[in-house]
């Protein structure tokens, strides 16, 4: 990804995948990444004051780009909110036109996250169409290229975004490398004196299968059970408290948000990716997939990484998540 950013045909970078796994985070830690004349814009549209208005998006967005750029050493000038409300992108060109120069030979990167959530904003009326004529025109600075971070691609958003945005590399964020993600757990930091019994490690990435927010929280569990044994020895009678834990509290809000949104979009589409992830994670047969919301479940299902094919079948692809079907979910819809 870091190469494509510094791309001179300046693509629109895509970067996509599941929710928690580590999407944002790598937003966040690109001023260290990236070299010293491309400079990283985080912009998140998760808040509702983003995208109540087209004011709100534009001036919300020089918020963003005069506070990571101060960060990065460059002062841009102030903006008033009240031009915005009377022509929002009349008031951002004009803004940019006193603020680009200050780059000097510098470029942006403008990393909008959770950008579906501007495409909510169109549908429901808050921001109207024209909010896709300013960003492709805002791709026409030479010195901008455009980062969108989300669980989507433009494709699967519609024509309103590909249709808009026609030079696009998609990247897709899924798992860590099993070396990066034994290296969080074994050296997180240069203090960290928790030691692992045999196997354990490798436990701990087969059951996590590297995702990197249940990596994380497994990690803590382990490090309180341990703590609250007072040893410095992670057992496997402690790994199993701490799944236990995980499983239990830790790790609900994302284990929820799977069961309920990436089992389909419509209640007819949710119950019936509830009861095929609930044969799946039991090993048992299938129920009928023929149905239209059976079929498009199925492929939601294995379109966000929650199952794929196995021996002629199919399985979880993190044995955790299929834990968790098994001893906790409740159907939605019954």
């Amino acid at each position: 990804m870091l190469r494509y950013a510094y791309d001179a045909s300046r693509p629109t970078l895509v970067l996509h995948g599941p929710r928690r796994c580590g999407k944002s985070s790598f937003l966040l830690h690109l001023p260290r990444l990236l070299p010293s004349d491309l400079l990283p814009v985080y912009y998140s549209l998760q808040a509702p004051a983003a995208t109540s208005s087209a004011a709100d998006f534009c001036y919300g967005l020089v918020r963003a780009l005069r506070r990571d750029l101060a960060g990065q050493g460059v002062l841009l000038p102030e903006a008033q909110r009240a031009a915005f409300h009377a022509n929002a992108y009349a008031a951002l060109e004009d803004w940019l036109d006193q603020a680009l120069p200050l780059l000097g030979t510098r470029s942006l990167l403008l990393c909008f996250d959770e950008f579906e959530k501007l495409g909510e904003a169109v549908a429901q009326g808050r921001v109207s169409m024209a909010v896709f004529d300013q960003l492709r025109e805002l791709i026409q600075h030479s010195s901008m290229a455009f980062l969108f971070c989300g669980v989507q691609t433009l494709a699967e958003l519609g024509p309103n975004w590909s249709s808009y945005f026609i030079s696009v590399r998609p990247m897709e964020m899924t798992y860590l490398e099993p070396e990066a993600a034994a290296e969080l757990l074994t050296n997180p930091d240069p203090e960290f004196a928790l030691r692992y019994a045999p196997g354990i490690v490798e436990q701990v990435l087969q059951l996590t299968r590297c995702q990197p927010y249940l990596l994380q929280l497994l990690g803590e569990e382990m490090v309180r059970q341990a703590n609250q044994q007072q040893t410095r020895l992670l057992t496997p009678p402690l790994l199993e408290a701490a799944l236990e834990g995980a499983l239990t509290a830790g790790a609900t809000p994302y284990f929820t948000n799977l069961w309920s949104e990436y089992t389909g979009t419509t209640p007819e589409e949710v119950a019936a990716g509830q009861r095929l992830l609930q044969a799946i994670a039991h090993a048992a047969p299938l129920p009928a997939t023929e149905g239209a919301a059976e079929g498009r479940a199925l492929r939601r299902l294995l379109r966000y990484h929650v199952i794929e094919g196995h021996d002629g079948g199919y399985r979880c692809q993190v044995p955790l998540v299929a834990r968790w079907v098994r001893e906790r979910a409740e159907l939605t819809y019954v």
